[in-house]
């Protein structure tokens, strides 16, 4: 419910009521929780519903785009992997990496939108 809002700001084209909606905010929240490994089938059905409102079945479209960079920058606020690969290798501080990454992965996913969003525009 929380990310509903900005992805209907960053995915106009999708209906709220569509599969492809609920697919993309599934695949979304995976990734800021830092959950890789459940991202990927989710992101599969969401590109997957994306086709199904895709009109050029043989170009990607606008949505497509979106979220296959907001998925590659990799948003993360609550890096659980990396979190218990610290803790198994014996880190005295497994979670002191949280800051750096919500910052830097902020960064990447910010930037990833407003490229997108230039070359969207002249592209």
């Amino acid at each position: 419910r929380l990310m509903r809002p900005i992805a209907k700001k960053l995915f106009p084209e999708v209906p709220s009521g569509h599969p492809a909606m609920g697919a993309l905010l599934l695949a979304m929240s995976a990734n800021i929780l830092g959950l890789g490994n459940a991202c990927t089938p989710l992101g599969i059905k969401a590109m997957e519903e994306l086709q199904k409102l895709n009109r050029e079945k043989d170009t990607a479209s606008n949505s497509m785009c979106t979220f296959l960079v907001i998925t590659a920058s990799s948003l993360t606020i609550i890096p659980g992997t990396i979190i218990a690969l610290r803790a198994a290798q014996g880190s005295s501080a497994p979670a002191e990496v949280v800051g750096p990454i919500i910052f830097a992965t902020t960064c990447s996913t910010l930037a990833a939108i407003v490229l997108d969003r230039i070359l969207r525009r002249y592209w």
